[in-house]
């Protein structure tokens, strides 16, 4: 039978989560707190609820506040708070200006993972009338004296409590990221009346807390919020005020926060390519909108490879990390079509690809229509040297071929309508490049003059090697029935 009872014991203390019971007493008008704890440092932040009366099987019978976490999702009245720390596990009830009413038992519950596992507590609350601090009044005797004695006159001195607004909360960073920000703060003094809640203020740095302002309101018992929908790369100023029914505290201290990068949320603008040999295209470009770069820009990444429609080709990826907005694609096939998408780089990652662009090689018959006249000449600057060539086709181009340290040699297209008139009015310049062209052209007839004299020179050579020198005549050698034989003319047959 005793075994029975025991068994009977262990089953309602594991149903009913072994509920302890503690008494509180206060007075009207007080603070009073109901304490409840739990190990937050082994289970993490857990769901509390406080409740009126015993705790039922599940939840909390008339529940008064409720946190999921380090967040309090439900409150039954602005009286009712958790000050404690919430992310070491303090989840005591404090219940401002205390009434009559508030007395009767409360229930904390928290919710710990698995079954019979919830951590209760029952706790008493005895709320008594405040204490009669008015001295008794003195009656006079069978003394002549009318009036109380000098020795035993007694000085009342009442303080009265003035509400006032209340003071500004502390604010501090939680967290950052690309598009949000976490906040803390910690309450101030609160008026002498209790704190209705917060309004929290953020705007860009560049504007003013009175034309482009977001606020929000928090509640009172929440001591952390989220601002949300930010911009990445951006930076904002932050501000909290501190509300109960005498109005609004003055501002808080303003916080100026920078949000994290985030890839490019939009592609390169203005992407063109022009073929401008039988191996080579040019690929020009800008950067992308301000407001989509969402970071500074560390470079671009370059895709190119054969296009064609019906099967996918290898990809040649071509890092350009020296801030140029140009590049030239080099050893390409003749006459070959090549599809070029382009993205944009920062901190975060990459960008969305820009529009595929199909541009096709020259062939060498193009390319010597195209350019009809060539010239080179050196141009020394003050710190680098580059190469110059003028070439004549639809529209007159300007190619400026320098030494890149990264990528190699690159060309930069200046177009304008009359892009030599700044250069060509040079004498000097204008004498060495007539100079540059007639021996461009000598060259030009000298070379093939000089492969047909050498192979006149091997044909001879050639030909004498059919031929014998005899007796100081020519015999030539003749074949007449399979037999060689040496003679001035041709034997009989």
């Amino acid at each position: 039978m005793d075994s029975y009872i025991s068994c009977c014991r262990l089953v309602l203390y594991l149903f009913f989560g072994g509920a302890s019971t503690v008494t509180i007493r206060g007075y009207v008008g007080d603070v009073v707190t109901l304490t409840c704890k739990y190990d937050a440092q082994y289970y993490g932040p857990l769901s509390v609820c406080w409740g009126r009366g015993h705790i039922p099987n599940s939840g909390c019978a008339n529940e008064v506040i409720r946190t999921e976490g380090v967040k309090v999702t439900h409150s039954a009245s602005v009286r009712y708070h958790l000050q404690g720390d919430l992310r070491a596990g303090d989840v005591s009830l404090t219940i401002i200006q205390a009434q009559m009413k508030d007395s009767g038992i409360y229930g904390c519950r928290v919710d710990i993972p698995g079954w019979f596992n919830d951590q209760k507590h029952h706790l008493a609350l005895d709320i008594q009338p405040a204490p009669d601090t008015t001295p008794e009044p003195w009656i006079p005797g069978e003394s002549t004296t009318v009036g109380y004695p000098e020795e035993q006159t007694t000085t009342m001195q009442t303080t009265m409590v003035l509400s006032v607004p209340p003071d500004p909360p502390t604010v501090a960073i939680r967290e950052i990221s690309a598009r949000s920000i976490s906040v803390w703060w910690s309450a101030g003094f609160d008026g002498n009346t209790p704190i209705t809640g917060y309004h929290l203020e953020c705007k860009s740095q560049t504007d003013s807390w009175v034309d482009a302002v977001r606020g929000s309101n928090v509640l009172p018992w929440e001591r952390e919020t989220a601002i949300n929908d930010l911009r990445p790369f951006s930076t904002y100023n932050i501000r909290m005020f501190t509300k109960n029914n005498m109005g609004l505290s003055k501002p808080s201290n303003v916080l100026t926060i920078t949000t994290k990068d985030a890839a490019p949320d939009g592609p390169p603008q203005d992407v063109k390519l022009q073929a401008l040999s039988s191996h080579s295209i040019r690929i020009t470009w800008r950067a992308p909108e301000l407001s989509l770069q969402n970071g500074l820009i560390r470079g671009y990444q370059l895709r190119y490879s054969e296009y064609s429609p019906h099967e996918r080709l290898p990809v040649r990826v071509v890092h350009l990390m020296d801030g140029a907005e140009s590049f030239t694609m080099n050893n390409l096939q003749e006459a070959t079509e090549y599809s070029v998408t382009l993205h944009t780089i920062n901190n975060a990652g990459l960008g969305p690809s820009s529009q595929e662009l199909v541009c096709s090689t020259l062939t060498n018959d193009d390319q010597q229509h195209m350019t009809t006249t060539q010239a080179t000449t050196e141009v020394q600057t003050e710190h680098s040297t580059s190469t110059i060539a003028t070439t004549t086709s639809s529209t007159e181009t300007w190619l400026l071929v320098t030494d890149s340290p990264t990528q190699g040699q690159r060309v930069d297209d200046f177009s304008t309508a009359s892009p030599l008139s700044n250069s060509t009015t040079d004498p000097v310049l204008s004498k060495k490049l007539g100079t540059e062209e007639q021996s461009g052209h000598l060259v030009a007839i000298l070379v093939p003059a000089l492969v047909v004299g050498l192979l006149v020179v091997m044909a001879i050579i050639w030909q004498f090697r059919r031929t014998t020198f005899k007796k100081g005549n020519w015999n030539i050698l003749w074949k007449n029935n399979d037999f060689l034989s040496f003679g001035d003319s041709e034997p009989a047959l």
